[in-house]
C-alpha cells in the first residue's frame, strides 16, 4: 500500500501545475499515427525500500488513427542476458490540455511465462505469470521529437526513467 501511495505522491508532483483534463481527445504531444519508441533502463525500486537497478527495457507504442485517444504496442525487457519479458501493451491517453504532456494508463500483458521450459532447460529462473499488470505513465516532451518518460513497474513496485522518441 505504501508504494502505491508513494507512486501517486510522485505523479501529483510532477503534475502540480496541471489544468482540467479531457478523456476524450488525444493529447497534443501524441497525435493520431504518432509511433513512440523508448529506451529506459533506471529502476527504481520502492517495495523493498530504495533499490536502484539498470535493466534495459524497449517499448514501442503506435497511437491508433481512431477517435479515442489509445495507443498498442509492445515491449522487451531483458534483466540478464537472457529476453525474460516481453509481450503487449495496450494505453489510454488522457489529454490534460498541455501542450507538452501525455499522461496514459495502460495495461500490460506479459508473455515472458512462454519461454520457461527454454529457460529452465539453460539453468536460468522461471517467469512468473502476469496476466494483471496495470500501470500509470508520463512523458513530458523536450523538443517536438523528444521526450522523458516515468512509468510504474509492475504491481506498481518501483518506477521506470527512459527517454521516447516520436518517430511521425
Amino acid at each position: 500500500m505504501m508504494k502505491v501511495f508513494f507512486f501517486c505522491i510522485c505523479l501529483v508532483a510532477a503534475a502540480a501545475t496541471l489544468p482540467a483534463f479531457d478523456l476524450w481527445q488525444h493529447p497534443e504531444s501524441a497525435e493520431r499515427n504518432s509511433l513512440f519508441v523508448t529506451a529506459a533502463g533506471p529502476e527504481i525500486s520502492i517495495s523493498d525500500g530504495f533499490e536502484f537497478q539498470l535493466v534495459p527495457q524497449f517499448t514501442f507504442d503506435y497511437m491508433l488513427p481512431f477517435r479515442f485517444p489509445l495507443s498498442l504496442g509492445t515491449f522487451f525487457k531483458t534483466p540478464s542476458p537472457n529476453l525474460k519479458s516481453f509481450g503487449a501493451r495496450i494505453a489510454y491517453h488522457i489529454n490534460l490540455d498541455q501542450q507538452k504532456t501525455n499522461l496514459y494508463v495502460l495495461y500490460v500483458f506479459d508473455f515472458g511465462f512462454i519461454r520457461n521450459d527454454l529457460l529452465q532447460r539453460y539453468g536460468d529462473e522461471r517467469q512468473p505469470l502476469r496476466f494483471f499488470d496495470f500501470r500509470i505513465g508520463l512523458r513530458r516532451r523536450i523538443n517536438h521529437f523528444l521526450f522523458i518518460q516515468i512509468e510504474s513497474d509492475f504491481q506498481f513496485q518501483g518506477i521506470v526513467l527512459g527517454i521516447s522518441a516520436k518517430l511521425f
